[in-house]
């Protein structure tokens, strides 16, 4: 087995771990908190597969090099508080999919703050995958948009979009207003 599958192997694994206590309590759909919570959690960990995947594509002058600290600052600083959410989310997805509960069985005595570290090298590994070079100044612009907006409404802007766009497999539970 190479190393790399090895990795995502038990960066699976993990994301299945963390699938356990919530799919005893699953409920039908994924609360927009999550979701908010999720990419919160999730954005400084995207930021870095970002800016490592595309280091010599940025210009001197572009965002990136001149405020993209002070973007994920913000993000970052909120990480700790937003994993329990994110933490759900992920169990909805996992216990959602086809996932094999006996694999899921070996981690289920780990608690879930030892999952982070395989959650978030599995979401790096995967977005810096996907990452395409021809695209990293659409991405530095589309991070330059979304930077006057506060972390929070960035997350509900997502969790709006994927309301509207109808996921399924966990749904995402509709907007109440308040």
């Amino acid at each position: 087995m190479t190393y790399r599958k090895l990795k995502a192997s038990g960066a699976l694994c993990a994301v299945l771990c963390l699938a356990q206590p919530q799919i005893a309590m699953a409920q039908d759909c994924v609360e927009q908190a999550d979701v908010v919570d999720a990419t919160i959690y999730s954005m400084p960990i995207l930021y870095d597969a970002y800016t490592s995947k595309c280091a010599g594509e940025f210009a001197d002058t572009g965002f990136i090099a001149n405020r993209g600290q002070s973007f994920i600052a913000p993000y970052s600083a909120q990480q700790d508080e937003r994993w329990a959410g994110a933490a759900r989310l992920l169990g909805q997805f996992a216990s959602s999919g086809s996932g094999s509960s006996s694999s899921a069985d070996i981690f289920t005595a780990l608690p879930e703050e030892a999952m982070r570290p395989f959650v978030d090298g599995i979401i790096s590994l995967k977005i810096a995958e996907e990452i395409k070079l021809k695209d990293c100044g659409k991405i530095e612009r589309t991070v330059e948009l979304l930077s006057p907006l506060p972390p929070e409404n960035v997350g509900g802007f997502l969790a709006l979009l994927v309301d509207f766009a109808g996921v399924k497999d966990p749904e995402i539970c509709p907007y109440e207003a308040k």
